[in-house]
């Protein structure tokens, strides 16, 4: 037989081999590979008690977050931030071993709400921010080539944000740079917080295509802010009223490239 009709045999075999695999279970010891794509994530939590709004002043007040003297702000106003926030990032995956498989995810979402003085022309925007990185140990059970299932859990810091603004309707560069203008009519003020979070959850992964495919995972974020754990522009730190929970519900959907 001449070598030319051995080797294209030869590879004719072996692509016949590898495609009579693709419709049956697959060990994991013989996969390996990974991926990264965009991941948005959906938490579902109430925005106006998990951040330390609930004693920032009262109708019946004359300061705080809400009241005519104050910030202005109604609980309408408050109660509109919603019940839930998405977070846009990234997330990787890569298998180590076996079943075994670390990945990283990172995210950031915010809501804000803003209110206008028709009386002084000053604007005041509120806004409330949730960044996270973790990175993740997961257990996987794959059903077919193309379809698995996987149980882990995510661990990271996370970083809540609450930022107040008050500034003329329409604000001039020269004006920012005035002392009296600053100090009466331009200001901003954030609150930061930083704490450990995990989230346990379960994943389902369908590949579509080669190198591209759909993941969902639905799990528990657990994570708290205690009444201390405030900094007060970055500077110092004030004591908040109450702890802040973020525990939440969460579901992360992700459209990766990869192997």
């Amino acid at each position: 037989m001449p070598k030319s009709l051995s080797s294209y045999c030869l590879i004719f075999v072996l692509v016949s081999a590898l495609y009579s695999q693709r419709d049956v279970p697959f060990s994991t010891e013989e996969y390996f590979g990974g991926g990264i794509g965009y991941t948005p994530s959906f938490l579902l939590f109430d925005i106006a008690k998990s951040f330390p709004f609930n004693l920032m002043g009262s109708d019946e007040t004359s300061t705080g977050l809400l009241g005519t003297s104050g910030l202005g702000f109604s609980e309408e106003d408050i109660s509109s931030l919603g019940s839930f926030l998405v977070l846009h990032g990234a997330e990787g995956f890569g298998n180590v071993s076996g079943n075994w498989r670390v990945g990283a995810y990172v995210g950031l979402g915010s809501k804000s709400v803003a209110r206008v003085d028709t009386t002084t022309d000053l604007r005041v925007d509120l806004k409330v921010a949730l960044m996270t990185g973790s990175a993740s140990v997961e257990y996987v059970i794959p059903l077919f080539s193309n379809l698995e299932i996987a149980a882990g859990s995510l661990f990271g810091i996370s970083r809540a944000v609450i930022q107040f603004g008050k500034k003329d309707i329409e604000p001039s560069w020269e004006g920012q740079f005035t002392y009296a203008t600053i100090d009466q009519d331009n200001y901003s003020v954030a609150l930061s917080g930083t704490f450990f979070t995990f989230q346990p959850y379960v994943a389902v992964k369908l590949q579509f295509l080669d190198r591209a495919g759909l993941r969902m995972s639905a799990g528990y974020n657990v994570g708290s802010l205690p009444p201390n754990g405030w900094t007060l522009n970055d500077f110092g730190k004030i004591q908040a009223p109450s702890a802040s929970s973020f525990n939440a519900l969460a579901v992360r959907v992700m459209f990766y490239l990869g192997i």
